[in-house]
C-alpha cells in the first residue's frame, strides 16, 4: 500500500530536505550581489522551489520546504543580513507570506493528487461492477468468482472470500488471494450497506481513512435474509475512499441477487 499513499501523500519527506538544500543553496549564491539583486524574483524562485516540493513530495515535503525557504530569505536577503531578526514589517509580511504560499501549495498538491487517485479507482470500480452485474445477468454462476478477483484487483487486497449461507453452514463458493483457513466472520468488522466502518473500528492514516487491518465483512442480505458474505482481508493500512467502499458495498448488493 505503499505506492497509493505516495500516489494521494506524494514521494516523501526526503523532498522537504531537498527543499532545505535548495534554499539554502540559493541565499548562498545570491549573497555577494544581494544589494542589488530584485528582491521579488528572488521571491519567486523560493516560491518555485516551495512548490515543486509539494508536487513531487507532497505535503509534509511542501510545508518543510516552505518553512525552510522562507526562513533562508529572512537569513540572507532581510536586513540585518545573516540573522533571523527583521527590521522592518515589509520585510516580515514578505516572509510570512512566502511561508503562506508554500503552505497552500503543499494542500492544493495533495488535493490535486487525491483526485487523480479518486477518477482513476472509481474508472476501475466500474469495470468491476459492469463485470459483476454481467455475470450476475447471466445467471450468477461465475458472479462469485468475478467479484473476488475483480475486489482483490481493485483493493490490491490480501485476500477476497464469498461465503453462500447453506442448511449445513457457511461455505466459501469463491476466494481470490492468498491461501488460508476461513477467517471467523464474527469476529470481523462488519460494513454497513453503504460500505461504511462501523464506528470503534475506524482508523486513519495521514488523514485518510483505512480498511480494518484484521479485515471486513459486509453480509450478502436478499429479501430481507442473510444469504452469505464477502469478506475482505486488506493489505495493512489500505485507504479506503469513497469510491472504494461504494464499490464494495455495490459488489455485495450485486452478489446478493445472484444465485
Amino acid at each position: 500500500m505503499a505506492r497509493r499513499y505516495t500516489e494521494i501523500d506524494g514521494e516523501g519527506a526526503a523532498w522537504g530536505l531537498a527543499g532545505f538544500v535548495a534554499s539554502i543553496v540559493l541565499g548562498v549564491a545570491l549573497r555577494p550581489v544581494r544589494s542589488s539583486v530584485d528582491l521579488e524574483s528572488v521571491v519567486i524562485v523560493y516560491v518555485i522551489i516551495v512548490v515543486l516540493c509539494a508536487i513531487v513530495g507532497g505535503r509534509l515535503a511542501g510545508m518543510s520546504a516552505a518553512l525552510s525557504a522562507a526562513l533562508a530569505y529572512n537569513f540572507f536577503f532581510t536586513t540585518p543580513y545573516e540573522t533571523l531578526r527583521i527590521n522592518s514589517w515589509g520585510q516580515v509580511l514578505t516572509v510570512v507570506l512566502l511561508f503562506v504560499a508554500g503552505a497552500l501549495a503543499s494542500v492544493s498538491g495533495r488535493a490535486g493528487r487525491r483526485a487523480r487517485v479518486e477518477a482513476r479507482e472509481e474508472a476501475e470500480a466500474l469495470r468491476l461492477l459492469v463485470a459483476v452485474n454481467l455475470a450476475v445477468a447471466s445467471g450468477g454462476r461465475d458472479a462469485d468468482r468475478v467479484a473476488a478477483e475483480g475486489l482483490r484487483d481493485l483493493l490490491r487486497a490480501r485476500t477476497v472470500l464469498v461465503t453462500r449461507t447453506e442448511p449445513a453452514g457457511e461455505r466459501v463458493v469463491a476466494a481470490a488471494g492468498e491461501a488460508g483457513g476461513r477467517p471467523d466472520l464474527d469476529g470481523l468488522p462488519h460494513l454497513d450497506e453503504e460500505g461504511r466502518i462501523p464506528p470503534g473500528h475506524r482508523r486513519s492514516v495521514g488523514g485518510t481513512l483505512v480498511l480494518p487491518a484484521e479485515g471486513a465483512v459486509v453480509d450478502l442480505v436478499h429479501d430481507g435474509r442473510r444469504v452469505g458474505s464477502l469478506v475482505v482481508l486488506p493489505e495493512r493500512d489500505r485507504p479506503l475512499l469513497r469510491t472504494t467502499r461504494m464499490a464494495i458495498a455495490a459488489t455485495a448488493h450485486a452478489l446478493a441477487t445472484a444465485g
